[in-house]
C-alpha cells in the first residue's frame, strides 16, 4: 500500500527535526480548515480511485430524538457492493489488514461485505476552531505521558508521532454527558453465547465541557451492573487522566454490593486479564487502547486506504445479539464495512517492560479519530488478538459517543462483543452530574438515572 503525499511530507519533516512532540509550524497549521485538510486534519480530498469520497462538512441524517437514543440506520436501504472472502481475498490484499486477512483465512465463511463509503464525520464549530488552535499550543511529553496545553479540541491534528494519534483517539469528542444501556457478550470455543454483563453508564468528557478549559481528567465514567444475576448491583467509577506521569494510570474504584465497600483498584491496567469476559482481551484493550502509554514505544507508520468497519448502525442497534453473533465470528450478513483512510500506528513493548503482548498495531479512522482496526501479537510474535472497533456518528450533537468492539481472541478461539446496543437504551443525552455523584464516596448510593 501506498502512503500519501501528505504523510511522506509529515515523515520527511519528523526525520530531520528529530526526536520532539511538539506543536507544528504555523504553515503547516494554516491548511487545516482549508483546501487540503478539514479542522481536524483530515484530508479533504477522496481516494484517486474514486472509493473514498471527498470530505464535505454538513450532512443531515433522519430525524431522531434530540436527546439520542437508538439511533435509526440512515443507510438501511444499501446494499453492498461486493464481498471478500478467503477465495477472492487476494484481489483486495492491499485494502486488508493482517487482521482481517487472519480472520478471512481461517474461516472460509467468514466474508467482508463492502459498502459505499460515507465520511457523514463533523464536530461541532467550536471543537473545530479549537483542534485547529491546539496544532500550534500543544506539546506532549517524549514518552507520551501527558498533554501539554490542550484545550477542548483535537490536540495533534497533523500528527507526527504514534503517540499523538493515540492521544487524539483518547480525546475524540463523546458530546455532551450521556447515560446508556447495552449489553456485552462472549461467544465461548464452543460456540456457546453468553452475556458477560448488562451494563448502565454515565459518561462524561470534563475536557470537552467549555473549549477554554482545561480539565484534569478527559472521562469520567460510572457503571452500574443489572447483570448477570451474580453482579447485579456492582460499580465502577473511573477517571482518565490527562498527565499520566503526575496522576499515574487511569483510576478505578470498584463497589461490592456484597461486601458493600468501595476500593480503588491500582492492578487495573495494562494486561489484567477482563476475567469477566473470559479472559478474552486485556484491560488496556478496552476499546482498543485504554491507559498508559509508558510501556510501549508508539511509531507512526503513516496512512493507509483500507476497508474498515463504519457506520454500523444496523449491526450495533438494530440487530438481536443472538442473529449479531454466530458461532465463530460475528454474522457478517449484518456487518458494514466502507473503504476509509486510517492512520498506522506500530506500538513495540520497550527493553526491560513487561507485557503479554510484544507488539500492537492500531488502525485509526482520519475524520473521527477513533480505533477501527487492531492486532495484538504474542511475545512471538504471533498474532494474539484481532478487533473491529464499530463506530457510529451522532449527528444531532456531532460527535462518535464511543466506540464499541468485536475482538477475537486467536490462542482460545473466541471472542466478545464490549457495547451490544439492541434492546438497550442507546445513548441519552443528560444533563451533567454535580461533582458529588462522581466519588467514590457516594458510589453506595443511588444508580444512573
Amino acid at each position: 500500500m501506498k502512503m500519501s503525499q501528505l504523510t511522506l511530507s509529515i515523515a520527511l519533516s519528523c526525520a530531520l527535526a528529530g526526536p520532539c512532540l511538539a506543536a507544528v509550524s504555523a504553515e503547516e497549521a494554516a491548511q487545516l480548515g482549508g483546501d487540503k485538510l478539514t479542522h481536524v486534519g483530515a484530508e479533504r480530498a477522496g481516494s484517486a480511485d474514486g472509493t473514498i469520497p471527498e470530505w464535505v462538512s454538513g450532512w443531515k441524517g433522519p430525524d431522531m430524538p434530540q436527546e439520542g437514543g437508538i439511533y435509526p440506520d440512515p443507510f438501511a436501504s444499501e446494499k453492498a457492493l461486493y464481498s471478500v472472502n478467503a477465495s477472492n481475498m487476494d484481489q483486495y490484499a492491499d485494502k486488508l489488514s493482517p487482521g482481517t486477512k487472519e480472520l478471512l483465512q481461517r474461516w472460509s465463511d467468514f466474508r467482508v461485505d463492502v459498502y459505499q463509503s460515507h465520511r457523514i464525520v463533523d464536530f461541532p464549530e467550536w471543537l473545530k476552531k479549537a483542534s485547529v488552535e491546539n496544532a500550534t499550543r500543544v506539546n506532549n511529553s517524549e514518552d507520551g505521558s501527558e498533554v501539554g496545553g490542550a484545550m477542548g479540541g483535537y490536540p495533534y491534528p497533523i500528527p507526527k508521532f504514534g503517540a499523538e494519534v493515540i492521544w487524539n483517539h483518547n480525546l475524540r469528542y463523546y458530546g455532551p454527558p450521556y447515560r446508556s444501556r447495552f449489553a456485552g457478550y462472549m461467544v465461548d470455543g464452543s460456540g456457546n453465547l453468553i452475556m458477560t454483563h448488562d451494563l448502565e453508564n454515565y459518561t462524561e468528557s470534563p475536557y470537552h465541557e467549555a473549549p477554554e478549559s482545561i480539565a484534569q481528567y478527559f472521562q469520567r465514567r460510572l457503571s452500574v451492573y443489572h447483570g448477570p444475576a451474580r453482579m447485579v448491583g456492582e460499580k465502577s467509577l473511573t477517571y482518565m487522566s490527562l498527565n499520566f506521569k503526575k496522576d499515574g494510570n487511569n483510576k478505578i474504584w470498584s463497589y461490592s454490593q456484597g461486601q458493600r465497600r468501595v476500593r480503588l483498584a491500582p492492578d487495573f491496567g495494562y494486561d489484567t486479564p477482563m476475567t469477566n469476559a473470559g479472559g478474552t482481551y486485556f484491560f488496556d484493550e478496552l476499546g482498543l487502547w485504554e491507559g498508559q502509554l509508558d510501556r510501549f514505544d508508539f511509531k507512526l507508520v503513516g496512512k493507509k486506504e483500507l476497508l474498515v468497519p463504519y457506520n454500523n448502525y444496523k449491526f450495533l442497534m438494530h440487530t438481536k445479539a443472538e442473529d449479531a453473533y454466530g458461532k465463530q465470528f460475528a454474522n457478517p450478513d449484518v456487518m458494514r464495512w466502507e473503504p476509509h483512510r486510517v492512520w498506522v500506528v506500530e506500538a513495540t513493548l520497550k527493553p526491560g517492560k513487561r507485557h503479554a503482548q510484544s507488539k500492537k498495531v492500531f488502525y485509526v479512522d482520519e475524520d473521527s479519530w477513533s480505533i477501527v482496526l487492531y492486532e495484538g501479537y504474542d511475545q512471538a510474535g504471533k498474532m494474539m488478538r484481532s478487533a473491529q472497533g464499530l463506530l457510529t456518528y451522532d449527528w444531532n450533537t456531532k460527535s462518535v459517543p464511543n466506540t464499541p468492539m468485536v475482538i477475537y481472541d486467536l490462542v482460545k478461539g473466541q471472542y466478545v462483543s464490549s457495547m451490544h446496543m439492541h434492546g438497550g437504551s442507546g445513548y441519552i443525552r443528560v444533563d451533567r452530574w454535580p461533582n458529588s455523584r462522581l466519588t467514590p464516596d457516594s458510589m453506595a448510593g443511588g444508580g444512573i438515572r
